[in-house]
């Protein structure tokens, strides 16, 4: 039970990566809020957690506004007693038809996925940071992506956005050291999606496979590091952007899957 006691929110955890520490932070002993849009899917997730025996409670809400933001980290303090740990995950889908590259951007693409990929993560710490510091200590998780750093082609927004996110990161670590709260990020490579990825090729999955040095990543492998980060184990780390992509960073440029 290494989150015994932790009361933490996962944004965008209805299904995927943030589903996945939703359950696993469950499993260790945390009290979780869930978040997403879709009201059936997060029950779905509160029910698995509840037939193991963990705690969670669903919180459905759209990050669109900054009031949005605001009643979301509200209600789930309220419902937790207090909030220790927030993990910023949930991500925008950009209008228009997809991302681009700037020569082609239209602006509402841009705005959306800035929108949601930088400024609500803010304003989720802004009004998160106060029941952290409230608790004496705290852990912010940052879902980020290794396209911040090594952007491919066409993804200029989602680029822009999720470095953005990583300075943020940065930024927030050093604010808040002196009040006992840490700031960090993980970057995932590519992850096998349980919808996206049901009906893949052959040829994809050797396309994919050749982007790391291990193996496929799975929502679980993020799971196991956000416990970490979230936990007192990792006490003397903030401010790091974790590469977890099978070692694909270290070896290879980042290719789009």
């Amino acid at each position: 039970m290494r989150l015994r006691g932790e009361l933490a929110l996962v944004t965008g955890s209805t299904a995927g990566i943030g589903k996945a520490i939703a359950i696993e932070f469950a499993a260790q002993g945390a009290r979780v809020v869930v978040h997403g849009r879709d009201a059936t899917r997060g029950a779905a997730v509160v029910e698995q957690i509840a037939a193991v025996g963990g705690d969670a409670t669903l919180v459905v809400a759209d990050l669109a506004t900054e009031a949005a933001c605001e009643r979301l980290v509200a209600d789930a303090a309220g419902r937790l007693g207090g909030l220790t740990v927030l993990v910023n995950n949930a991500v925008a889908g950009v209008v228009d038809g997809g991302d681009s590259a700037v020569a082609d951007m239209s602006t509402p693409a841009w705005e959306e996925t800035l929108r949601v990929n930088v400024t609500a993560p803010m304003l989720l710490c802004r009004g998160a940071i106060p029941h952290l510091r409230a608790a004496g200590h705290g852990s912010i998780i940052n879902i980020s992506s290794r396209q911040g750093e090594k952007p491919s082609a066409g993804l200029a927004a989602y680029a822009t956005s999720k470095g953005g996110l990583n300075a943020l990161t940065r930024a927030i670590a050093v604010e808040e050291a002196p009040h006992g709260i840490r700031c960090n990020t993980i970057s995932p490579g590519y992850v096998r999606n349980e919808r996206r990825d049901t009906d893949m090729t052959d040829e994809r999955r050797a396309r994919l496979e050749q982007m790391h040095l291990t193996r496929l990543g799975e929502a679980g492998d993020v799971a196991f590091a956000a416990v970490y980060l979230a936990s007192t184990e990792s006490e003397f780390l903030t401010g790091i952007n974790l590469e977890l992509d099978g070692g694909g960073s270290n070896a290879r440029a980042a290719v789009l899957g």
